[in-house]
């Protein structure tokens, strides 16, 4: 992605159908979102982390009180039993991590079980199980568990882009939700929105 692309998500946004704005900035290899939304005479704030492939901005999307956050990415590679990774998180804002997810089965669909490890600058995590499924009546969505030694750790929601797994994840306490930003022209921001809690994707739209 070049400069002028890259700075295109930049900057405030207002939120189109209802009272809120988005601001979105760049800090180190990821990007820091701010959603401020009054709704039923109530106001929102919520908080995200993204990193931009392939010309879209992918975020996570977390109430601000979550205390630990991320968003990452899987590509098939290979004979399709392995998953590439690409990921960031709140404890590392400004930093994006790999990793390398692996199962027995050859396959197309995401679905299955993963032994996964992640790498970041001077950190590798433990060995997690992975278990990936597609949630009921949605092709698109899919529902992701990591558990060590058969305790859940981390939960997520998925979903597919250009044949590649986008997700939001976190600890197991809170709900996140995959946002998809893309740009249609200088001054109109696109989003899908997949909560983690249901099967649907919504649409959201935001204007300078």
């Amino acid at each position: 992605m070049n400069s002028h692309e890259d700075t295109c998500f930049l900057g405030n946004w207002n939120c189109n159908d209802e009272k809120g704005t988005l601001n979105i900035e760049k800090i180190g290899e990821t990007y820091k979102c701010i959603w401020k939304i009054d709704r039923y005479n109530t106001h929102y704030e919520y908080l995200g982390i993204g990193m931009v492939v392939d010309g879209k901005l992918f975020v996570s999307r977390y109430l601000n009180q979550v205390p630990v956050a991320g968003v990452g990415m899987y590509k098939p590679i290979g004979d399709l039993r392995s998953q590439s990774a690409l990921w960031a998180s709140t404890q590392n804002f400004d930093t994006l991590g790999s990793g390398i997810a692996l199962r027995n089965e050859t396959s197309e669909n995401f679905e299955g079980n993963y032994k996964v490890r992640y790498f970041i600058k001077g950190y590798e995590s433990p060995v997690y199980d992975l278990k990936i499924l597609k949630k009921e009546q949605s092709d698109n969505l899919y529902e992701l568990n990591w558990t060590v030694n058969d305790e859940v750790k981390l939960h997520g929601i998925g979903m597919i882009n250009n044949g590649q797994m986008f997700l939001a994840y976190g600890g197991i306490d809170f709900e996140y939700e995959m946002v998809i930003l893309s740009i249609s022209n200088q001054s109109i921001l696109n989003a899908k929105v997949a909560l983690l809690s249901n099967g649907n994707i919504s649409e959201e739209i935001y204007i300078k």
